[in-house]
This record gives C-alpha cells, structure tokens and sequence, in this order.
C-alpha cells in the first residue's frame, strides 16, 4: 500500500510546505490605481514554481490495493509457500497550523494521522504467522512536525522540518511509547532564479527501527509554458505535469515509498509476544488527478500500479529470526479531499 509518510515523504514534505497552503504563504498585492511602485518594496521569495501542484493544507485521503502475493525468494507465484492477499487499505488525514506569517519567514506545526491494514486471505507455509499477524492489524502512524522556512531575498530561501513519529500496531488511535518511536529531520536551500524555475539540494537524517541515516536530495522544479511541466525529488521523486486550467491539472510519474513498524508477530492466535520490525518499500508508477470543487475545496483522484522494492521482518531481539519476502504487483487508487487556497482567494 503507497505511504507518503516513509523516507521519501520526509524528503516530499519539506519540498511541497511552502506551496502548502495558501495557509502560510505571503503573496503581493496587486497594484493600486495610483500606481504605487512595488519595485520600492522588497518582495520576498515564495518556493514553488508557477502552476505547481497545490500544497495540502488539510488533507482527508482513503485508498485501496488490489490483490497480491507474499512469497520467499525463488518461489513460484503459485506454491504453498505463499501467502495471499486479497487486499490492502490505507486512511490518511494531516493538517498543518501555521504558528508564523511573516514576508520571509513562515513557521507551521503538522500533524499526520495514517492507518494502513492487510487482508491475508490464505497464510502459506512460509512464515505465514507473520503475515497473519498482518490481516485486518492496523498498522499507524502518528506524525508530529515543526516546519520552518526562510526566505532571504528574492532569489534564495532554507528549509527546516524536524519530525517525531510513532509507528506500530497499538490498539488505540495514539501511543507515546518509545517502542514505536522514531526521529527525523531535515534541511535544504534553494534557488528559484525564475518564477518558473527552481532548484536546490539538501540532506535528511533519520533514526528509525532499522538504521541511522543521513541522505542528500536535490530538488528540480520548471514550469516550461501554461501548460507543461516538471516536478521532482531526487532520487525518489520524478512527476511531469499538465495543467488543463488554473484549476485542474494531472501528474504523471514515478515515486519511492516506504514504511516501517514495530510490530508484534503472534503465534496461533496468542498475544503478541515475539516484537518485530515490519518495513515494505514500492516504486508507485501513477497519475494523479487535482480538480478545484469550491473556494478552497480541491479533489484529488490517484492510480496506478505499485513494484514492490522490499518487504522486511526484523527479530527486534534475535537477528536469528528476521527474514524478507518478495510481494508481487499491487494496482491501486486513492480518493482524497485537501484545503489549498487559488490565487483569488489569497488576494481577499
């Protein structure tokens, strides 16, 4: 099941919360009748390309995954090895709070709140308590995050978020427990020479149930007319993009997507008692679709096909006892409504 909230999100984030939203961006206004020189002003930089896609101020987002398989290394799509799946289902809802405005400076807190379940129609014989351990546990994800942006001139800006999140299979909506805990952060400068254009690079640190990590991206975004245009995050992220309007457009591309748990495999139906590290990767190949409904109302449509990059069990105790698995292809679709103000709402 996609999830935008695994390292690639990380990177994702930071890129996409200066265009989040109407929310927290300064915009000029027009000038008046008198004709008042705004050259005498200084006008800061906004990151994001013009006719980008639009941030998520609020977001509200289900999505489902179609059937697939579970299976070791080597072994035929078919044998009593595997595990089937007859489906996979995601909810996802995320806001972010603005806690400063200023020309040049914009700072937010966010919240993400992400369930995904498994639906193991038949375990095989191939650690088929693992993934029965999976069918119909939902697997969430509590996100809290501080952003930060800064803009320096008309030409050159920075970027900060820092993230605490907690994954797992707890039964209740929330968990503060250090078990589930992990802790990111990351930074970037960018340059935008042109409305149309920009880049910039930056590096991301992670600490989560499998490694420490710290990671360099690069990001690229052009606007070549009204219509075309690019948006990416590299090594994770590569969308074009056509506009059919101010108000509707469509991306096409591919995108990294990862996420990890702490989990608890049980055996035979007992209470947990074996604690796990739980991680699937995918490379998304999809297009999504933005529709304005109403003032800050916007529609999103997602689908596509998922490759599965990895699918991991770790022994939180005992290196003894992880193991990984092959998942096979996994078609799918997202619905979501998001909040992200037009042009002429941010000039009331």
């Amino acid at each position: 099941m996609p999830d935008p909230f695994g390292p690639k999100f990380l990177l994702l984030a930071c890129f996409l919360l200066p265009c989040a939203g109407g929310i927290a961006q300064y915009s000029p206004q027009p000038p008046h009748e008198g004709g008042v020189e705004l050259a005498k002003e200084k006008l800061f930089c906004q990151p994001g390309v013009e006719n980008s896609s639009k941030g998520r101020g609020l977001l509200l987002q289900y999505g489902r995954a179609g059937s697939f398989t579970y299976r070791p290394k080597g072994a035929p799509a078919d044998g009593i090895q595997n595990s089937s799946v007859s489906g996979a289902e995601q909810v996802t809802a995320k806001i972010k709070i603005p806690l400063a405005n200023k020309p040049g400076f914009k700072a937010l807190l966010g919240y993400e709140y992400n369930a995904e379940s498994f639906h193991i129609s038949r375990p095989g014989s191939f650690r088929g308590d693992a993934f029965l351990s999976l069918d119909g546990n939902p697997l969430r994800s509590n996100k809290y995050s501080l952003y930060l942006t800064k803009s320096f001139d008309d030409k050159y800006y920075a970027g900060l978020r820092l993230r605490a999140a907690y994954r797992g299979d707890y039964d209740q909506g929330m968990s503060l427990d250090r078990r589930y805990a992990t802790f990111s952060g990351l930074a970037v400068f960018g340059v935008k020479p042109r409305p149309d254009v920009e880049w910039g690079a930056g590096l991301m640190y992670s600490d989560n149930f499998f490694s420490r990590q710290l990671l360099p991206f690069v990001i690229y975004n052009q606007s070549f007319n009204d219509r075309w245009g690019i948006e990416a995050v590299l090594p994770v992220q590569v969308m074009g993009r056509y506009n059919f309007s101010p108000l509707s457009m469509l991306l096409f591309g591919a995108e990294y997507q990862s996420q990890s748990y702490a989990i608890g495999l049980r055996d035979g139906g007992l209470p947990a008692v074996h604690p796990y590290y739980f991680k699937h990767s995918e490379i998304a190949l999809k297009a999504s679709f933005d529709q304005h409904l109403y003032s800050w109302l916007w529609l999103n449509l997602e689908a596509g096909m998922l490759l599965p990059v990895q699918t991991r069990f770790e022994n939180a105790g005992l290196e003894a006892g992880s193991f990984q698995a092959r998942a096979g292809l996994q078609p799918f679709c997202n619905l979501g409504l998001f909040l992200s103000p037009t042009e002429n709402t941010r000039r009331r």
